[in-house]
């Protein structure tokens, strides 16, 4: 994989979710806790994945339809950022930002 540092990109899916913990926060009347969650995760996710060494060494999801899909735990568990590396591209997909407190993850769409 070479030292070359990913590009991280964000799937419809992973904005939504960050959009869903907003929201979730906002109408439980804590609209600033919403926005920092949403910003740890996404400098979480452009620190921890865009070095090759960390993005590969995340967890592989066993159930995922896409190839070479794995999964990091942030936020003291809080979280796990699901993602797809394309190695060809050096760029890291992120596909969801699930809470773990949520119903199973569904990974069939893109």
């Amino acid at each position: 994989m070479g030292s070359t540092s990913f590009q991280i990109r964000l799937t419809d899916s992973a904005l939504n979710d960050l959009q869903e913990i907003d929201d979730y926060w906002f109408l439980h009347g804590e609209p600033e806790r919403g926005e920092q969650h949403v910003r740890n995760l996404i400098e979480t996710a452009e620190t921890e994945l865009s070095s090759p060494l960390r993005a590969q060494s995340g967890r592989p999801v066993r159930v995922a339809i896409l190839p070479d899909t794995r999964e990091i735990l942030v936020l003291k568990g809080s979280y796990k950022i699901i993602y797809r590396i394309d190695s060809t591209e050096h760029v890291v997909h992120i596909l969801r930002f699930w809470h773990s407190h949520r119903d199973a993850l569904d990974l069939g769409e893109k």
